[in-house]
């Protein structure tokens, strides 16, 4: 993935993460949260950025789940109310949403990827195979010039004097009755 956009990818993912983990932060002093599940939240949400940020997805997806399920042994304890229980798994729901859209983001950046890398290889062996047709049609055009210089420079049966004859074969006709001859 090429850096301009696996980094335009990562700020909204980063920028909720990081107001995750201040509605947590705020949560830490209030009531309406016991303090220990907070930094434990608080930790794992770091996780999930830390993850998004270097690009590992599936790994900020399953952090994610598991700040949810945290979220969840919290209210079943009682030590989240209500209110900051919504507050925190509205944020939740935004950062998988952001989380969804970079890997859904980087696998068409890899779709594209190899789409690309296919026309190449397709036009690659187009070329090379109109490169071994011209180099056939040389070679056989080669080989018809060549069988009819051949053809041109071998005596015809039949021919009298011509290039590549005998001179002595061409000497007119002989003996008695010759033409021309008024005896």
């Amino acid at each position: 993935m090429r850096a301009g956009r696996g980094a335009t990818a990562l700020r909204p993912v980063l920028g909720t993460a990081v107001a995750l983990v201040l509605v947590l932060a705020g949560c830490a002093q209030a009531p309406e949260l016991d303090a220990a599940r907070a930094g434990a939240l608080q930790s794992a949400v770091l996780t999930v950025s830390e993850e998004a940020a270097a690009g590992r997805y599936d790994a900020a997806q399953a952090a994610l789940a598991q700040v949810r399920e945290q979220l969840e042994a919290a209210a079943d304890a009682g030590e989240v109310s209500t209110a900051r229980y919504r507050q925190i798994d509205d944020a939740l729901d935004r950062t998988a949403q952001e989380v969804a859209a970079a890997v859904d983001a980087q696998a068409a950046a890899a779709r594209a990827a190899a789409e690309q890398a296919a026309a190449e290889q397709a036009a690659a062996e187009q070329a090379a195979a109109e490169q071994a047709a011209a180099e056939q049609a040389a070679a056989e055009r080669a080989a018809a010039e060549q069988a009819a210089a051949a053809r041109d420079a071998a005596p015809r049966a039949g021919e009298g004097a011509g290039e590549g004859a005998d001179p002595k074969d061409d000497k007119g006709p002989k003996g008695k009755g010759k033409e021309g001859d008024d005896d």
